[in-house]
């Protein structure tokens, strides 16, 4: 690895230089790099940070990977990647590092991961340049619109009027420079926007053009913090003719929104705090005239929603790779004994990572799926099982805990990826990361490959933050011991973290699990029709041996991502208590999903 290699060649310098020349004067290391595309010119731009104090480097080396790509001066704070040869129609995730070269001892190697898109750009906006929010709309061809006369004041803007932190990038550390926010603290407590009253605040994208497109994708940096105790929405919308009409192709509902619809369920309560990947093929595909919305719906200090980097390109991660080589850990069973655990708390099992959820955090589990459920602070997305570190549970100990992988083989792999579901409720002084072993899990290579420490974007002591993460790990790719490791690290009494559904596969692009196929909700029995022979046949599957669905989403007839009693319920009252339609795509024309639940559908004679 080229880290091992750097390290080697600087401690053969500073060797060579206590020989044979005279130290110069410490200095205080340079900081901060920094890695963004420039899809203009098919280049990755390189920033760093100056000393401050001392004499100047003699000159800084720059690699990508393991390959040298420029030496500069030690006055130089920038330097450019060119890319024009990177491989088609993929997102590379490419390793920056810095050696500083001719100071006194040695400086730590600086390191930033960037992302870049080899696909089909169809926009990519970084917020850099422009002064004003006048000039986002009359340059940039964003669009601010409040619906609804909103009264609080969290119109989306440049100015970032109460300084949050930047939302984070793929590997969680913090985007730069500018980026959109609205912040409904910004408006306090007086000014509020009455729940029910359709008021929001929405900035829309330019127009662009995907008639040529047979996949439409969005890439984001997103921080939704939507309050625990609030009732805020935040959508990502889609419309082809001019905003007349809007399909909603991604939502997240505060947790305690429960009396005014839509409300908070299991599949799309909590916030954001990640690199989103948004599938916009079944709206966007072929159309010439596509605009997408960010809306931040009725809050009423309800904190804010960052969003930076916003790329819209035909490349889909979310489906991984094509060849499984960890299956999906449910911990239905509970950790199985080929994952290891360690750490300062491995023989107080509770203390540390663990199935038992010794809290009482899951909501499906403990409170029957209804919200809110703990103040909203419940682990609201991850079902009856899941991993946690339980940091708020007595005694609550120092924590430095380590849930880790079983050991696959890549050695044959181009391409590796990581899947996991997480659900985080951060505090004040915790850390997750999600690190990598080369060596069968004996030791982990920095940069973390997911690192969040709370004095980032996340607003402690808020809301649950989920994401459904599917990261590509260019390290691993070549390796024959490979390990992932999720740490936990607090002085104790911190809240929790909880994973689900980790799995590792390699390869090309799989098919990506959020393009499903079309059915009708509530047909059950797949008869081509919704009626109370579907809800029967539910019934009869669930409890009386009766044969299971083609179509598990026809089933779930409240969208809530599982089949139960409820389901039955739901589909009953449509039918014969005047209850609300079913949810999208309805029982009256074929759709796909809109919620990526995990559930799935054969096609069946009513949407072959």
């Amino acid at each position: 690895m080229r880290m091992r290699l750097v390290s080697i060649l600087l401690t053969s310098f500073f060797s060579f230089l206590s020989i044979t020349a005279t130290p110069v004067t410490a200095q205080t290391c340079p900081t901060n790099l920094q890695a963004f595309p420039d899809y203009g010119q098919n280049l990755m731009v390189i920033e760093w940070n100056l000393s401050v104090a001392g004499n100047a480097a003699a000159e800084f080396q720059i690699f990508r990977g393991d390959q040298w790509i420029a030496t500069v001066d030690g006055l130089s704070n920038t330097t450019i990647d060119d890319l024009s040869t990177l491989t088609a129609n993929r997102i590379h995730l490419l390793d920056y590092s810095v050696v500083t070269i001719g100071t006194a001892t040695p400086c730590a190697d600086m390191t930033a991961r960037g992302t870049y898109s080899t696909g089909s750009i169809a926009l990519f906006e970084d917020f850099e340049n422009y002064s004003s929010d006048i000039e986002l709309e009359s340059v940039g061809g964003w669009a601010i619109v409040d619906e609804n006369s909103p009264i609080e004041d969290s119109t989306w803007t440049l100015t970032n009027p109460l300084g949050r932190q930047h939302p984070p990038r793929i590997d969680g550390h913090s985007t730069r420079g500018g980026f959109i926010i609205s912040d409904s603290d910004f408006g306090g407590t007086t000014n509020s926007n009455p729940i029910g009253s359709g008021m929001s605040h929405d900035i829309w994208t330019p127009t662009i053009d995907c008639s040529a497109m047979d996949q439409v994708v969005l890439h984001a940096s997103v921080c939704a913090q939507l309050n625990d105790n609030g009732n805020a929405i935040f959508d990502i919308d889609v419309t082809t003719d001019g905003g007349s009409n809007w399909q909603n192709a991604f939502r997240r509902i505060a947790p305690t929104r429960v009396s005014t619809a839509p409300l908070a369920r299991t599949d799309n309560a909590d916030g954001v705090y990640q690199y989103l990947e948004v599938n916009l093929t079944q709206f966007a595909a072929g159309e010439s005239t596509v605009r997408v919305r960010f809306r931040h719906f009725e809050p009423n200090w309800d904190w804010w929603i960052a969003v930076d980097d916003v790329l819209i390109d035909n490349i889909c991660v979310a489906g991984g790779g094509q060849t499984t080589l960890l299956p999906t850990e449910d911990f239905s069973s509970g950790i199985p004994p080929t994952w290891q655990i360690a750490g300062l708390n491995v023989n107080s099992p509770i203390d540390s990572w663990n199935t038992e959820d010794p809290c009482n955090r899951s909501i499906t589990a403990n409170n029957g799926g209804v919200f809110p459920y703990l103040a909203g602070k419940a682990v609201n997305r991850l079902g009856d099982f899941f991993a946690i570190l339980d940091s708020d549970c007595n005694p609550d100990p120092t924590e430095d805990e380590r849930l880790i992988t079983p050991v696959v083989d890549c050695s044959a792999q181009e391409h590796v990826y990581l899947h996991f579901d997480s659900e985080w409720m951060p505090y004040f002084s915790e850390e997750v990361e999600v690190l990598l072993s080369l060596d069968g899990g004996v030791s982990f290579i920095q940069p973390a490959i997911f690192k969040a420490p709370t004095d980032t974007s996340p607003e402690p002591d808020n809301d649950p933050l989920f994401g459904h993460f599917v990261l590509e790990e260019p390290r691993a790719a070549g390796e024959s011991e490979v390990a992932f490791l999720f740490k936990y690290t607090s002085p104790g009494n911190q809240w929790w973290w909880a994973i689900d559904n980790v799995a590792i596969t390699a390869g090309e692009y799989a098919t990506a699990p959020t393009v499903g196929s079309q059915f009708l909700r509530g047909d059950c029995n797949s008869d081509a029709s919704f009626n109370i022979a579907d809800c029967v046949f539910l019934l009869a599957s669930l409890f009386s041996g009766g044969p299971a669905s083609d179509c598990a989403d026809s089933c779930d007839m409240n969208d809530d991502g599982s089949r139960n009693i409820a389901d039955a319920i739901t589909g009953l009252g449509t039918l014969f208590s005047g209850g609300s339609p079913l949810p999208d795509p309805g029982s009256i024309a074929c759709g796909i999903d809109p919620t990526d639940d995990g559930l799935t559908c054969d096609p069946t004679a009513a949407c072959p």
